[in-house]
């Protein structure tokens, strides 16, 4: 039977953990392999009754319901409730006037989903560098993109850390350009009194099984500022006959969660404080840069490596990142790399076979480019000397976990001579030049 509970109890860390030899080298794993599954989402009675009961109701009544309470949460003024999020970015792209030809800018950083959704509306992507310390989109990287064929910006709140949203607003209104979100990572994330979502034009967000607000299985929604909007996207699926409607069961699940989602945010956020301050105290690890105003939702957490902190410049910075790596999985640290190239370096953005033909790229050849890593400076650099918790930060994690997870980045950190013996002894070429991985 799967259950929700774990099979034993997670004491905190005490000093016989500490003092330990690393996992790899023999000592005892900061956290047991019986005790490393973090089950999410959370499945109540309630969750389990609400989904029943809607088996009677109306299906559209059903989805309705729940997209009109997600709007009001969200802050947005109109939604639009999807099949998934791939489907809701290109729904927010259609309600705010992409045509096809049409330039969108986007990060080339991200979940390729973001550029496929741009092809997905007969569009061209085009890619830019991220901001060094955020990871999301470089305003001036999107500015110096920017053409007369170009009709919207569509930044990525990464790890759902909002974007630099104000300076890429005064960019769209000084070029007349629609200011689309991919909001995907983003729940209850925020910049001031503003929800990730309802800051733009428009906006697309998924709510797969694996985000921090999850429905049952697919889903996606996608929010509008103007009627106008709305009625654009809505008049698209019914002209084309696409049927992007959302599973009345999935949003049955959504509406039960919804109301534990603010209980989610406060773990989430009390986790990533915890653990970023056992981080700081490492030397080698940094935990997430967050500008003052917004708050992180924390999707995922992306951690970054400082080896010349501890006496190990002199080595390539993404061959201490995979020593890294293979020392905390032993430890029981789920970490991981998620995206080890530029998305315009996969391979659908390097064939651009899009619908056949190379449609849509044919409509627009002047804003297509063969790309290469090394156009993307900034993200090179990020992936080289990054990792990822992912899932783990998430609630129902227990506060023991987090305790030990800072336990074992700090038992890595303590070992230098171990990092170098991993990093100097084997073949480890950048991620870049792997074959490319979605996550």
């Amino acid at each position: 039977m799967i259950t929700d509970f774990p099979t034993a109890p997670l004491d905190p860390p005490g000093p016989a953990d500490r003092e330990a030899d690393l996992a790899a080298l023999g000592g005892p794993a900061m956290i047991g392999r019986e005790v490393r599954r973090t089950p999410f989402p959370v499945i109540t009675k309630e969750d389990v009754l609400h989904m029943l009961l809607s088996l009677r109701q109306d299906p559209a009544k059903t989805v309705d319901a729940f997209a009109e309470s997600y709007r009001d949460y969200v802050g947005a003024a109109f939604a639009l409730p999807t099949a998934s999020g791939t489907a809701s970015l290109h729904m927010a792209l259609v309600g705010a006037g992409v045509e096809p030809g049409d330039e969108v800018v986007v990060p080339a950083f991200t979940f390729i989903a973001t550029a496929q959704a741009v092809v997905a509306a007969h569009a061209v992507p085009v890619f830019v560098d991220i901001d060094p310390r955020t990871y999301c989109m470089d305003p001036a990287a999107a500015a110096a993109a920017v053409t007369d064929r170009t009709r919207a910006v569509m930044p990525v709140h990464v790890h759902g850390l909002p974007a630099d949203m104000p300076a890429l607003r005064r960019l769209c209104d000084e070029r007349g350009l629609a200011l689309v979100e991919d909001a995907s990572h983003a729940h209850s994330a925020r910049i001031g009194d503003h929800t990730a979502g309802s800051i733009g034009d428009t906006a697309g967000q998924s709510l797969m099984a694996d985000k921090n607000f999850p429905l049952g299985g697919e889903g996606g929604i996608a929010f509008f500022a103007s009627a106008e909007a709305h009625a654009r996207a809505v008049d698209y699926l019914a002209r084309h006959g696409i049927d992007y409607r959302m599973a009345p069961i999935a949003a049955a699940f959504g509406a039960s969660q919804l109301e534990r989602l603010p209980y989610y945010d406060r773990v989430r956020a009390r986790n990533a404080a915890v653990l970023g301050d056992a981080l700081r105290q490492t030397g080698l690890f940094e935990p997430p840069h967050v500008p003052e105003g917004h708050v992180h939702a924390y999707n995922m957490y992306r951690i970054g490596l400082r080896p010349e902190r501890i006496g190990l410049d002199d080595l390539p910075v993404h061959a201490v990142k995979q020593a890294v790596h293979e020392l905390l999985v032993a430890e029981g640290v789920p970490a991981r790399e998620w995206q080890n190239t530029p998305i315009p370096c996969h391979l659908p953005f390097r064939h651009r076979d899009g619908f056949g033909g190379g449609y849509p790229f044919s409509l627009n050849p002047g804003a297509v480019r063969d790309h290469r890593p090394e156009d993307f400076p900034n993200t090179l650099a990020m992936l080289e000397s990054t990792l990822v918790l992912c899932r783990e930060l998430r609630s129902p994690v227990e506060y023991e976990r987090v305790l030990r997870y800072g336990e074992a980045f700090a038992k890595v950190a303590a070992r230098p001579d171990a990092i170098r013996k991993l990093a100097a002894g084997g073949d480890c070429p950048p991620p870049h030049r792997r074959a490319a991985r979605l996550g």
